[in-house]
C-alpha cells in the first residue's frame, strides 16, 4: 500500500452527457458505504478496487449498459483507483460486452497502464458462446492476459489472499449455449484447500451466490439466478472468514450469515460505480465509488428506465438498495 497517498485529495473522473471527460477534486465525496463486515481481517491495512461488469464495447452504442460510455467508465475507475494508491484491482468479470478481440485488446491496454497490480475472473460475456457471430478468444487467452498462472488462482494483494474462480465455463461445455454459471467440483475442492491457510481471503467469481432475495423480495433473483450448484459453493465458504464478491446481476446487494457476500454495482449501467474494499485489523468496509458525474448518472438511469421492462425493474431495485445503506453492518 502506498501510504503516502492516503489523506490527500482524491480526483473524481467521469464524463459529461456529451462524452467529454471531466475531473473534480474531492475528499471521498460521493463514496457511500455498502457494507461493513467483521471478517475478513488483515494484519495490515489493505485497499482494493473491485470492478464489476465494465462490458467494454468499442463499436456498440446505447442500451441500458451505455456502451458508448464503457471505455471511459473503465478508464475513470482505474484512474481513480490508482489515485487512491490501492494495493490492487480485482475485476469480477464481463470485462467486455461479447468477447470481441478488439474489445479484449482495449481492456488489456487500459489495465496495462495501471500502477497497481490487477487480477480478473471471466464473466459469461468474456468467453466463447455457441451463439457468437464472431470468434471470441478461448478462456485460455483470458487466463494468459488477466490471471496469474491460470484458473483458479491465488494472488497476494497487500494483506489479502485473492482466490479467483471461473464460473463462466464448465469442463463439459454445458455453459457454451447459456449465460448461466457454475463452480465445478474440482474448483470447489481447490477452494477448500486454499481457504485452509488463506489470510483475509477474498473469493471472486462472476456469478453470484444465493441470498439476493433477502434484499429484493420474495419474487426471487433479478435479473439473474445464482450460480449453479449454489448450495455446494456456499457450503465450501461456510465456516471460513472469507468474503465472496461477484457481479453479473447489475444490482448491489450484500448478505451475511453462513457466508459473507457482496454483489457489486456495475460499472457499465446505473449506478456506474466500483467498490473500494478496505480490509484491516478491524474488519472489512466496502464503499461504492461513482465514476460518472450527475449528468452521466442521469443518462444511465434514463437508459435503464427506457430500454426494457427488465432494465427498468433493475434500475428501480438499484435505487431501493441505495436508499437502504449500509446493506449489512456487522461492526
Amino acid at each position: 500500500m502506498r501510504t503516502e497517498d492516503r489523506g490527500r485529495p482524491e480526483t473524481e473522473y467521469g464524463t459529461n452527457a456529451d462524452g467529454a471527460e471531466t475531473s473534480t477534486t474531492r475528499e471521498s465525496a460521493g463514496a457511500r458505504t455498502l457494507a461493513r463486515f467483521a471478517r475478513p481481517r488483515a494484519d495490515t491495512e489493505t485497499a482494493l478496487a473491485v470492478v464489476s461488469d465494465p462490458h467494454v464495447s468499442t463499436a456498440k452504442t446505447g442500451t441500458w449498459k451505455a456502451f458508448h460510455r464503457t471505455e471511459a467508465r473503465l478508464r475513470a475507475a482505474l484512474a481513480d483507483a490508482d489515485a487512491r494508491g490501492v494495493d490492487g484491482v480485482v475485476l469480477t468479470g464481463d470485462l467486455t460486452e461479447d468477447g470481441r478481440p478488439d474489445d479484449v485488446e482495449r481492456v488489456a491496454d487500459l489495465l496495462g497502464a495501471l500502477d497497481a497490480p490487477f487480477v480478473a475472473v471471466p464473466g459469461n460475456h468474456d468467453v466463447p458462446k455457441a451463439f457468437d457471430e464472431h470468434e471470441t478468444p478461448p478462456v485460455s487467452a483470458f487466463e494468459s492476459r488477466f490471471t496469474p498462472d491460470g484458473l483458479p488462482f491465488r494472488a497476494r494483494l497487500g494483506g489479502v489472499d485473492v482466490l479467483g474462480l471461473d464460473s463462466a465455463t464448465a469442463p463439459d461445455g454445458e455453459l457454451d449455449a447459456t449465460h448461466d454459471g457454475e463452480i465445478s467440483a474440482g474448483q470447489r475442492e481447490w477452494l477448500d484447500g486454499a481457504l485452509a491457510d488463506a489470510e483475509a481471503p477474498l473469493v471472486v467469481s462472476h456469478h453470484n451466490l444465493p441470498g439476493l432475495d433477502a434484499r429484493v423480495g420474495a419474487d426471487g433473483y433479478a435479473p439473474h439466478p445464482p450460480v449453479g450448484d449454489a448450495t455446494a459453493f456456499a457450503d465450501a465458504l461456510a465456516g471460513h472468514d472469507a468474503l465472496h464478491v461477484s457481479g453479473h446481476v447489475h444490482l448491489p446487494a450484500a448478505m451475511s450469515g453462513d457466508f459473507r457476500g457482496l454483489i457489486c454495482p456495475p460499472l457499465s449501467s446505473f449506478p456506474q460505480a466500483y467498490v473500494l474494499a478496505e480490509i484491516g485489523p478491524g474488519g472489512t468496509t466496502l464503499r461504492q465509488v461513482p465514476v460518472a458525474d450527475e449528468a452521466g448518472l442521469a443518462e444511465a438511469r434514463e437508459l435503464a428506465r427506457d430500454h426494457s421492462t427488465r432494465s427498468a425493474d433493475v434500475c428501480e431495485m438499484v435505487e431501493a438498495q441505495l436508499a437502504d445503506l449500509p446493506l449489512v453492518d456487522e461492526r
